[in-house]
């Protein structure tokens, strides 16, 4: 058992995860710390650890030159990168879930604005971070890349369960989801062979304070598991997928959803 604990351990490995301060971000800060490694969040807003091992740098990913001033100073401070974690993504506010706004439209009234933001952030802060940071990760022969999508950038969401919810899953994100899959793959067949792996992490829906009764009800109807995610329940996914527990595996899609795409 040892060995396998062994496999698992990020001791003298430095993480970026980009996105850090979301709910599934702020889980996977706390468990790359468990495991012994040092980790670097890239985000807009800070959480905060009490520990040596955690470092924030504000950063607008969007923005490509500010991502290179960001690399400019991790590098001067930390070196070396063994593992990038891509979890953020545009969903109409950056704090928290809020029903009824603009983000939420449908196709035929969705605002170009909304459009262009969920891009920029969704796939060209995921093209900048990736573009940038990819030659730290090429230094060392086991580094790992894991990027985030979604079930809706598999399936096309489900209109039914929405209702008068306020919210839904619309154009913009199913989109960016999707093209997360293919980057993805890309990278996995163009630089396996410069020792990175990378893989796609696609979650389900998480119980969030900002969704109804009545979108939960449906949710859980059509959920094999009859219920949400719990923000903690994909810590251990991301932990397997960045350690050397997943070594052998690249360019796969680790789906954990409560069963949602099983029907």
């Amino acid at each position: 058992m040892k060995e396998l604990y062994k496999k698992f351990s990020l001791k003298g490995k430095t993480s970026i995860v980009v996105g850090g301060s979301g709910q599934i971000g702020f889980e996977t800060i706390s468990i790359l710390l468990q495991a012994g490694g040092k980790v670097i969040n890239l985000d807009g807003h800070d959480v905060r650890k009490k520990t040596k091992d955690y470092f924030f740098y504000k950063t607008n990913i969007d923005n490509e030159k500010e991502v290179i001033e960001v690399k400019k100073k991790f590098f001067k401070k930390h070196k070396k990168l063994n593992i990038l974690i891509n979890h953020a993504h545009y969903k109409g506010s950056s704090k928290k879930l809020e029903p009824k706004k603009s983000f939420f439209n449908n196709l035929e009234n969705y605002p170009t604005e909304e459009w262009n933001k969920t891009l920029k952030t969704n796939l060209d802060g995921l093209f900048f971070t990736t573009k940038h940071f990819i030659s730290l990760l090429k230094k060392n022969k086991n580094s790992v890349i894991l990027n985030t999508s979604s079930t809706y950038g598999k399936v096309s969401p489900n209109k039914s369960i929405y209702g008068n919810s306020g919210i839904n899953s619309p154009i913009g994100y199913a989109t960016t989801k999707s093209a997360v899959i293919g980057f993805t793959k890309y990278i996995a067949a163009h630089y396996g062979d410069q020792g990175i792996r990378a893989n796609i992490l696609i979650p389900g829906g998480v119980e969030n304070k900002g969704q109804s009764k009545e979108f939960k009800k449906n949710y859980i109807n059509l959920t094999p598991l009859k219920r949400l995610a719990k923000k903690n329940e994909y810590a251990g996914a991301v932990l397997f997928l960045v350690s050397e527990a997943s070594s052998y595996m690249t360019g796969s899609e680790f789906v954990i959803d409560g069963g949602w795409t099983s029907w």
